[in-house]
């Protein structure tokens, strides 16, 4: 399967649903890689993610890590909390991944998120999950089509950025 990708794809589409990282294709050292990738791709709903979802990351590898600097960027679109109108959300971040080869020392106990550790001889990373939950946590949250959003009428409901209500 991987012989069908370019030597120059290093992040792929492995099928519909999963966004992988081909570890062969990087030399000890440090690497970037963007790709573009739509909701779908990453189980995201559409309707929220309608724009095209920009990553990049910066990978340091120096066996048997590989550290991942990923930079997510996309604007997703939600209903203002205030008013209930369309509002952009624009989201950028930048999330930290370690990924060892090999086994966790014994007796030690791992209790970090930013850290997996995967089989020695793995050819590939799958991305996909902490891709999606990098932006879902963005997403989350308050959402205002404006800083000066003035919101709805309390009592006749009207939309009071299109101006005073008739109450």
């Amino acid at each position: 399967m991987l012989d069908t990708f370019p030597k120059s794809c290093y992040l792929y589409h492995f099928s519909t649903l999963a966004v992988k990282l081909h570890l062969p294709s990087f030399s000890p050292g440090t690497h970037n890689v963007a790709e573009e990738l739509r909701a779908d791709e990453l189980e995201l709903d559409p309707s929220q993610f309608a724009k095209p979802i920009l990553v990049e990351i910066h990978l340091d590898r120096h066996d048997p890590y590989f550290e991942l600097k990923v930079r997510l960027t996309t604007t997703a679109f939600a209903e203002c909390d205030r008013c209930l109108s369309l509002a952009d959300v624009r989201i950028s971040l930048e999330n930290p991944l370690l990924y060892v080869l090999g086994q966790p020392p014994s007796g030690d106990q791992v209790d970090d998120d930013d850290i997996a550790y995967v089989r020695a001889g793995t050819t590939e990373i799958d991305l996909t999950k902490d891709l999606r939950d990098f932006l879902i946590l963005a997403y989350s949250g308050r959402h205002l089509c404006s800083e000066h959003c003035l919101g709805l009428c309390q009592k006749c409901g009207a939309n009071l950025n299109d101006g005073p209500c008739v109450c």
